[in-house]
């Protein structure tokens, strides 16, 4: 149907039409500051994931030798001595070990929708989605994650990463502003591919508008618990909720270039609201199907006033 696809207005150059792609800002993403203040906070990883004991900050399900402790096992040649608990020793004549919930890293992978289309929006959903990733991966390499960015059309682009460490943000950040735009998407086919690509899983983070011609049910069946861990933040334009376009026009697709003669009248634009809420509720159930979190997102929200408070109401964040 032609609503899961942006059209926008053909209308002479000279024109400015609040549809027509934006060129994707030069400004910087957001300064040293907003990163100051973000600092404290962390991505929020689920206990199942399986990441790299010697490091992170991340609670895991493993239990390994360690000062403080929730249970025991029998010692075993090799243990540590330091991790004997010698109060069990002294009154049950048995050497036991100490052992507690080891912290993990884990893989955070961002995955950025850069199809013509997420250069619609004032101001565009690139930029969001370029804001969303940067300040994610800023928040794993704070704490001691693996951070990969990979930017998507019609295949996974160049990837950055895995890298780890707050000396990587500079790089992460020239990466991102970097991410050039690509002429469509096939999400489910770069999904796929990725999922089998890294089978130890991790966080993944898809930033896209989510304007597929298929459905997300075959790609998120690959990533599904307890390897991933899927947030799905869904990049929306007021335009695509409340378009304020009228009348007979020519459409054009932002990245087939398909074009639909169409009258927009009370009727059509009913029609138009009732299918884009039902697409909208489907993505939530197919999202919730496969246990993964589905965001939706406005491209207008500021990051730091609502989108990062609304991904901490959401639980994303902590």
């Amino acid at each position: 149907m032609w609503f899961k696809t942006i059209f926008r207005r053909k209308q002479p150059t000279a024109v400015p039409s609040p549809l027509r792609p934006n060129a994707p800002s030069e400004r910087p993403l957001f300064d040293e500051l907003f990163l100051r203040r973000i600092e404290r906070m962390s991505l929020q990883a689920q206990r199942t994931l399986r990441g790299n004991p010697a490091s992170g900050e991340h609670r895991s399900q493993r239990q390994l030798p360690a000062t403080i402790f929730s249970d025991h096992r029998p010692y075993s040649s090799g243990d540590d001595l330091r991790y004997v608990d010698w109060h069990v020793y002294a009154r049950q004549n048995q050497v036991l070990v100490r052992l507690g919930e080891a912290e993990q890293d884990v893989h955070v992978h961002l995955l950025v929708d850069a199809s013509q289309s997420m250069l619609l929006g004032q101001p565009p959903r690139l930029r969001l989605a370029q804001q969303l990733s940067g300040a994610l991966g800023y928040l794993a390499l704070a704490h001691s994650d693996r951070v990969h960015v990979v930017p998507f059309g019609p295949s996974a682009g160049r990837a950055f990463g895995p890298v780890q460490g707050k000396s990587q943000t500079v790089e992460l950040l020239r990466f991102i502003t970097q991410i050039k735009p690509q002429p469509t998407t096939q999400l489910t086919a770069v999904l796929q591919h990725y999922a089998r690509a890294h089978p130890q899983g991790g966080i993944l983070v898809i930033c896209s508008d989510l304007l597929v011609p298929d459905g997300l049910d075959e790609a998120l069946r690959l990533l599904s618990p307890p390897r991933w861990q899927t947030l799905v933040l869904h990049l929306l334009d007021q335009q695509d909720l409340q378009p304020e376009l009228r009348g007979s026009l020519e459409l054009e697709d932002s990245e087939t270039g398909q074009r639909l003669d169409l009258t927009l009248d009370a009727t059509t634009l009913a029609a138009y609201q009732r299918n884009l809420e039902a697409w909208r509720s489907q993505l939530a159930r197919t999202c919730s199907r496969y246990a993964a979190t589905y965001a939706p997102l406005m491209s207008h929200w500021p990051l730091e006033q609502q989108v990062i408070p609304y991904l901490r109401l959401r639980r994303l964040l902590w």
